[in-house]
């Protein structure tokens, strides 16, 4: 039952209606549904401390979060409001303590190790020789990810719809030695630690017992980021209807990709059906249009709670809403926004720029250091530290300094090509012998007669990639790029880790390469002239010391907040991500991302879309996305007139019925109907086609059902047979 509020409490004076409920709330099942900027911390901290005011002892109470960070600012605040100590902790952490007690029951022993991925990975990789498996073909870390997956969903690979493939094969068939190789070394994986202690509480139920009595409260946090394993720990730890409190909010559930399952706080009233819930729907963060904007986003999903944020804050100002011509003009008038915003007073930390994929980040970077203003990448590297880029940078090195040791040491095997530690100091001896730099080492056939032949093919292929690049290279930047990518066959090595950075890796790759063509069209100097652009991009003392704006994904703007925030690329196919487009349930994860990057924002927001983007080195005509579609027009506001005269334009054309006379030159044989391939999208079907000489453009409807605008000069179409559809 719910205690009276008491306005003398310390606990409850400064707290809502609704707060204070959550806090002096008794016995049972609660959950709380605690909408952005609604004070959820306060609400749990105070709870755990009232509980202990009140009697509970703290030994009583487990506490649960997602990080080491949120676990440690919560036991901080208990102990300042006077309370005793408290257990919270991480999931992991919680149970690998349970487990130095009970793993004897699955046989391992009390100092077991834990395994961290790369440990992981060195363990699949020697299982993966000894099963036969190349390496080339598989990639350890592909096998462990999947595991991993599997783990988190409580699956094992026949319970599992695994597909076909190499990958899923090698999980089938070391699934079983993985993990007596583990139990033999006393070790356990990281995912190990919430399965073991999940299979130690089903199979000896006096144990389970133990810790019910042990723990007569749990609170769970951030509760619509639990996985399958974590919820059916809770239901074990405390069974219906326990003093169980969970915390969360299905509109900001966004971490699907690590295993998060939003049907828990959906069905927790189900598995609990005496739950109590309470909605914290007061929100002190933002200015009543932002919230107005980010409530009519949310309202269009159909898994969520119903809940409806309100605030005592003003109105404040419109959200900013620019559709530039393409994503320099869209970069550049984010800077010019911030400038003016830091010329007005504001703080640079207080100014955020959000983007839904890393790639995005690499216009934003150069224009703000155009602009002189600098700027941090929270959670993550600029976009010329990224491993990715740093290699495809060093091969371009090479290419224009042959002395250059450090760069040509770095892509020697990379992507592998069978020459190992041992070879590559045979290779540099044979260099420092002969007074050769290590790329004529690798140039020349004859001094590599004491390696393996794997390792003498390798180097011929290198070689053969990097004589194939000079030549390129005489030609533009961007058509060296393409050789030593192609050649290499780089993007399949990037991609094929298994891990979720795999896609983001292809298109950091892509955006290089539009950065190359890009340089190549503005200024035309060649490769030197491109390597100094990007050392200047990328040298030390551009950034200062003092506040700087903060960038980041919007998953790594979960939990933040700014006075001002700028949001970039909200176009279909950008955000949401074109990976949701046949997805339902990945469509709504990204409209719970939009609510994530909208309600970060305090006092105000810019919204912006390109109304063309350079993609892989070509140029496509983007549609400004579903979410910016969704927000009131009333809540909205033109950055600029430019902008507005931009976008009346661009509406009467697509009014027009597309009557513009098509240019035959520019346009050659495609026609509407006619089967095209693009390298991106696959096959599709030409739509209609209009405009000019370098204004051509087509659309074209792809095999996933989407239609897509292209710049005909930049969009790389081939074409095929004809085909009506």
């Amino acid at each position: 039952m719910t205690h009276a509020a008491d306005p003398d409490d310390p606990l409850l004076a400064d707290l809502n209606r609704n707060q204070a409920a959550a806090v002096a709330f008794g016995a049972g099942p609660l959950m709380v549904l605690a909408g952005a900027g609604s004070g959820k911390t306060r609400v749990v901290t105070r709870r755990i401390a009232r509980l202990l005011r009140d009697g509970v002892r703290g030994s009583q109470i487990l506490a649960m979060t997602f990080t080491n960070k949120a676990a440690a600012e919560m036991a901080h605040r208990v102990q300042e409001l006077g309370g005793d100590f408290v257990r919270v902790a991480t999931f992991h952490s919680a149970c690998a303590r349970f487990l130095r007690s009970e793993g004897h029951l699955l046989g391992y022993p009390a100092d077991y190790s834990i395994y961290d991925v790369q440990d992981r990975d060195t363990l699949l990789k020697e299982l993966l020789e000894d099963a036969g498996f190349s390496s080339a073909q598989i990639k350890p870390s592909q096998v462990g990810q999947m595991i991993s997956r599997l783990k988190n969903a409580a699956l094992r690979p026949d319970e599992g719809l695994l597909g076909s493939g190499d990958v899923p094969r090698a999980v089938t068939r070391l699934w079983t030695p993985y993990h007596e190789r583990l139990q033999k070394q006393g070790a356990m994986d990281f995912d190990d630690l919430l399965g073991n202690f999940l299979r130690i509480l089903r199979e000896f139920p006096e144990v389970a017992e133990r810790y019910q009595a042990r723990f007569r409260w749990v609170l769970v946090d951030e509760f619509q980021d639990t996985n399958r394993v974590q919820y059916d720990l809770l239901k074990l730890l405390c069974p219906a209807p326990g003093n169980v409190c969970v915390v969360g909010d299905p509109d900001q559930s966004i971490y699907s990709f690590r295993g998060a399952e939003i049907r828990n706080i959906l069905d927790f009233e189900r598995d609990y059906p005496t739950t109590t819930t309470i909605a914290l729907e007061q929100n002190y963060r933002s200015t009543a249009t932002i919230l107005r904007a980010a409530e009519a986003v949310i309202a269009n999903n159909r898994q969520r709670k119903a809940k409806h944020l309100r605030t005592d804050n003003p109105a404040g100002e419109p959200l900013l809403q620019l559709r530039a011509g393409d994503a320099a003009e869209e970069a550049t008038s984010i800077a010019d926004r911030i400038a003016g915003l830091r010329d007005g007073g504001v703080p640079l930390d207080q100014v955020a720029v959000f983007y839904r994929a890393h790639w995005l980040s690499r216009g934003l970077e150069q224009a703000l250091k155009d602009a002189g203003l600098p700027y941090t990448i929270v959670g993550g590297l600029t976009f010329f530290e990224r491993r990715e880029i740093k290699d495809l940078l060093a091969f371009l090195r090479v290419l224009v300094n042959p002395l250059d040791d450090l760069s040509m040491g770095r892509i020697l095997n990379v992507p592998p090509r069978g020459l190992g530690k041992v070879a590559a100091d045979k290779l540099r001896t044979l260099g420092f012998e002969q007074g050769m730099a290590l790329r004529e080492v690798v140039a020349a056939p004859e001094l590599h007669g004491s390696l393996g032949p794997k390792a003498r093919k390798g180097l011929q292929q290198l070689a053969d990639v990097l004589a194939r690049a000079r030549d390129a290279a005489n030609s533009s930047v961007h058509a060296a790029l393409r050789v030593v990518i192609e050649g290499t066959d780089y993007l399949k090595h990037a991609t094929s880790f298994g891990d979720p950075e795999d896609s983001a890796r292809a298109e950091n790759i892509a955006e290089l390469v539009s950065d190359a063509v890009q340089y190549d069209t503005e200024h035309g100097d060649g490769l030197a002239g491109y390597l100094q652009h990007v050392a200047l991009l990328t040298s030390a003392d551009s950034q200062g010391e003092g506040p700087a704006v903060q960038m980041m994904t919007v998953h790594a703007a979960k939990g933040l907040e700014f006075d001002h925030v700028c949001l970039a690329g909200l176009e279909e196919g950008v955000f949401p991500s074109l990976r949701t487009a046949e997805d339902p349930n990945g469509l709504e994860e990204e409209r719970r991302l939009c609510y994530v990057a909208l309600t970060r924002a305090r006092r105000t927001l810019m919204v912006s879309s390109a109304r063309d983007r350079m993609v892989a080195g070509r140029y496509e005509s983007m549609r400004p996305s579903r979410f910016l579609k969704e927000i009131p027009a009333a809540c909205l506001q033109p950055f600029t007139q430019t902008w507005r005269r931009y976008q009346s334009d661009h509406e009467t054309e697509q009014v027009s019925g597309w009557s513009v006379t098509p240019d035959p030159e520019a346009l050659a044989e495609l026609r509407a109907g006619a089967k095209v391939r693009h390298d991106l999208y696959g096959e599709g079907v030409v739509r209609r086609i209009a405009g000019r000489g370098i204004q051509a453009r087509a659309v074209v409807r792809f095999s996933d059902g989407v239609e897509r605008e292209f710049v005909l000069e930049y969009a790389g179409l081939k074409l095929l047979e004809d085909l009506q559809w």
